[in-house]
């Protein structure tokens, strides 16, 4: 059973840079996620399907500073598709989603379309969402700690 050390090696330190596209065809992705009072390193990661997320192959990463309650990551060029966004606040700077003994997550994480959560990651379908091109913005809750 897949649990949500899914991010552990695809999103890692570097943020992956999408390929050049026109400003016709592509848009901007806005994430942004309340953190609470927490503080770290929001990191996110975007796939295309449920092959990409099973694989960890991510379309784009990207991270940013969480202080002040909020975290905010932006993809730019994002072509017209189906992606959906994995995040997870990064508490202490390793560059991991740390996972208990059970493989349960001890830092917050979260998906696009705050899917409800059970014992595993979801499957891609449960946090999917069409990108048309235009500019869009997200809000992601975060679940855990």
């Amino acid at each position: 059973m897949k649990t949500v050390g899914f991010l552990y090696r695809c999103i890692g330190a570097s943020v992956v840079a999408l390929g050049a596209v026109s400003a016709a065809q592509a848009g901007s992705l806005v994430v942004s996620v309340d953190t609470g009072e927490a503080n770290g390193t929001l990191r996110a990661a975007v796939y295309d399907s449920q092959a990409s997320y099973d694989a960890e192959k991510l379309v784009a990463g990207a991270a940013s500073p969480a202080d002040g309650g909020s975290a905010i990551v932006k993809f730019d060029g994002l072509e017209p598709g189906t992606y959906g966004v994995a995040v997870f606040l990064d508490m202490n700077g390793n560059d991991e989603l740390d996972t208990n003994l059970f493989g349960a997550p001890t830092e917050p994480y979260g998906f696009s379309m705050n899917p409800q959560m059970g014992f595993a990651a979801p499957k891609f379908d449960a946090f999917r969402f069409e990108h048309d091109g235009t500019d869009q913005q997200l809000t992601i809750q975060l679940h855990g700690n």
